[in-house]
């Protein structure tokens, strides 16, 4: 079953959105949520009833998805990602990528990583950009990382 014919089914919005190349909040905890379960099913954990079902082979065209169509996000997580990597605590930590985050102009979504979003921070182009995950402190995390 090809990607176009998935979209009747549940995670179709998200992966609606991911074709039409721009995906908000809800799209990525939604896309999280759904990968998380799925592995927890994989490795015969407990899942919540109301978890969503995906296969392992939707799972991979959602995360296949993810890659080829690098959908910009829009809404409240560009002001969080922005505040995020300007942020003068993590200042040297991104020292590396400074001259792109000085001249950021939107981020995509391009895959998951241990449940937690990766995203292409970019200052006009691909070929300007960088790659990196925000990973929260209640994950043990310490913001964000480039990947």
């Amino acid at each position: 079953m090809s990607i176009s014919s998935r979209l009747l089914l549940p995670m179709n919005k998200h992966l609606v959105a991911i074709l039409q190349g721009v995906v908000d909040k809800s799209n990525v905890i939604g896309i999280r949520k759904a990968l998380n379960a799925a592995d927890r099913r994989r490795r015969g954990l407990s899942v919540s009833s109301t978890a969503p079902k995906l296969t392992l082979v939707e799972c991979d065209e959602l995360e296949m998805a993810l890659r080829v169509h690098e959908p910009r996000v829009t809404g409240p997580l560009v002001e969080s990602g922005l505040a995020r990597l300007r942020n003068r605590r993590y200042r040297k930590r991104l020292a590396s990528v400074a001259d792109v985050i000085a001249n950021l102009t939107h981020f995509c979504l391009v895959g998951f990583e241990d449940g937690t979003p990766i995203y292409r921070a970019c200052a006009g182009s691909a070929d300007n950009s960088f790659l990196f995950k925000n990973v929260a402190w209640q994950s043990g995390g310490d913001g964000p990382e480039l990947v």
